[in-house]
C-alpha cells in the first residue's frame, strides 16, 4: 500500500491529518501547474485552494486511490481551465522592462538566453489552452504522455498531437523572431 493510499483511506475513517498530509505532499505541485497555466501568482493561490477542496469534497468517491496525483493534477487543470474561460489573463510578464535590466550588469550571452526564453513564454501563451497545458505539463512537469491523457481527458495520441502543434508553433514562433 503507498503512502498516499494509507493517507487517504486514513482520512476516510475521520483523520484530517492525513488529508493536511496530503496538501503539503502535493501543494507546490498543484500550485505550479496553477501558475502556468493562469501566469498569476494570486489566481495560481485560489485555483490550487479550489482544486484541494473539491478533492477534499469528493475523495471518497476515488475509485483508484494508487492515482490520487493524477486525479488532483486532474481536478487543478479543470480548475484553472475554468477559470481561464471566465476571466481573460494578461501575461504578466514585462520583456522589455527585464531585458533592460539585464543588460544593466550581464552579459550579452545571458541577455541573450532571457530574450529567447522570454520569447518562449510569450508564444506559449499564444497556444490555444489545450495545447498550452499539453506543453506545460510535459516539458515543465516532465510528465509521460499518457500521464498527461489521464488528467486532461484526452487520448494519448490527441495528447501527442497537441503537444507536436505546440512545439512546432513555438519553433516557427522563434525561427521567425531569430530569423533561425
Amino acid at each position: 500500500m503507498t503512502e498516499d493510499v494509507r493517507l487517504i483511506e486514513e482520512f476516510l475513517q475521520g483523520s484530517e491529518t492525513a488529508f493536511n498530509r496530503l496538501v503539503n505532499k502535493y501543494s507546490k505541485k498543484v500550485y505550479y501547474l496553477a501558475l502556468r497555466l493562469l501566469c498569476n501568482h494570486h489566481d495560481a493561490e485560489e485555483a490550487s485552494q479550489e482544486a484541494f477542496l473539491k478533492a477534499y469534497g469528493s475523495l471518497k468517491k476515488l475509485k483508484e486511490k494508487k492515482y490520487f496525483f493524477t486525479w488532483l493534477y486532474r481536478i487543478t487543470y479543470n480548475v484553472c481551465m475554468t477559470q481561464k474561460t471566465r476571466v481573460k489573463y494578461a501575461d504578466s510578464l514585462d520583456l522589455a522592462a527585464e531585458v533592460r535590466d539585464l543588460r544593466a550588469g550581464y552579459h550579452i550571452e545571458r541577455i541573450e538566453r532571457e530574450e529567447l526564453r522570454g520569447r518562449v513564454k510569450a508564444l506559449m501563451e499564444k497556444l490555444p489552452k489545450q495545447q498550452k497545458a499539453v506543453f506545460i505539463m510535459r516539458i515543465y512537469d516532465g510528465m509521460k504522455f499518457e500521464e498527461i491523457a489521464g488528467v486532461t481527458g484526452l487520448s494519448t495520441g490527441g495528447v501527442k498531437s497537441n503537444f507536436f502543434n505546440a512545439v512546432q508553433k513555438i519553433k516557427s514562433g522563434v525561427k521567425d523572431q531569430y530569423e533561425l
